[in-house]
C-alpha cells in the first residue's frame, strides 16, 4: 500500500482507547551476524515521537533538561539495584571521561539497553545539547541482536497523517544513508506499520 495511504488506513483502524503509538517493522536483507553488516544510527523526528523519555546525566557540571542528575557514587547506587535503569531513567547521557567508570556496571546498562555510546550521541562533550536532542524526539534505531529487522516509532495516532509521513520519510531517508557497505541492492525487503495493538499495513517501499 502507498505510505499515504497505509497511515491513512493505520489511524482508522486503531481501535485502542488511549493515544496509541505508531509503530513501523522494518526487515532486511542482511547477516545480522556479520560484524560489518549491523545497523545501528540516530536521528531525530521532524515532529517529535509524542512519548516524554527520563534523562539521566553523568557529567562534571549541572545540565540543563536532565531528569535525574548522577554523580560518580551513583555507580554504585545503580550496581547495588538502587537506582534501575528503564525504571528511575530511561535513557543515560555521559561525558567521555566518565566512561572507563561506567565499566563496571556494563552487563546492567547494557541489556537495560542505556549504555552510553558515541554512536547515539549519548557519549558526549555537550551533554546539554544530547539532552535536548533527546528530549525533542530522537530515536536509536538498530537491527535486532540476532535478526535483520528494525522495530521503531515514528509517533502518536493524535499525529496528522501529515506528521506521521514526515516522520516516517525522515526515518527512511537515515536507513538508506546507513545501508551497510556490503548490503545488496534491495537491501530492504518489507516495511510494515501498525498502531500499538492495531493490525498492521504493509508499505509499497520500492519508490520511496
Amino acid at each position: 500500500m502507498e505510505l499515504t495511504e497505509a497511515i491513512k488506513k493505520v489511524k482508522q483502524m486503531s481501535k485502542e482507547k488511549f493515544d496509541a503509538t505508531v509503530e513501523v517493522h522494518i526487515n532486511l536483507d542482511l547477516d545480522a551476524k556479520k560484524q560489518e553488516q549491523p545497523v545501528r544510527f540516530s536521528l531525530t523526528l521532524p515532529n517529535g515521537t509524542g512519548k516524554t523519555k527520563k534523562v539521566a546525566v553523568l557529567a562534571s557540571k549541572k545540565v540543563a533538561g536532565a531528569d535525574l542528575e548522577l554523580k560518580e557514587s551513583d555507580i554504585d547506587a545503580i550496581q547495588k539495584g538502587q537506582i534501575k535503569p528503564k525504571v528511575d531513567f530511561d535513557t543515560l547521557v555521559t561525558e567521555p571521561a566518565f566512561m572507563p567508570k561506567l565499566a563496571k556496571i556494563a552487563k546492567i546498562l547494557g541489556p537495560a539497553g542505556v549504555m552510553p555510546n558515541p554512536k547515539t550521541g549519548t557519549v558526549s562533550d555537550d551533554p546539554e545539547k544530547a539532552v535536548s536532542e533527546i528530549k525533542k524526539g530522537r530515536l536509536d534505531i538498530k537491527t535486532e541482536k540476532d535478526l535483520p529487522m528494525i522495530h521503531t516509532i515514528i509517533g502518536k495516532r493524535s499525529f496528522t497523517e501529515e506528521q506521521l509521513f514526515e516522520n516516517f520519510m525522515e526515518l527512511f531517508k537515515t536507513l538508506k544513508q546507513n545501508k551497510p557497505t556490503k548490503a545488496a541492492l534491495e537491501w530492504v525487503k518489507s516495511v510494515f506499520i501498525n498502531t500499538s495493538m492495531g493490525q498492521s499495513v504493509k508499505i509499497d517501499h520500492t519508490d520511496l
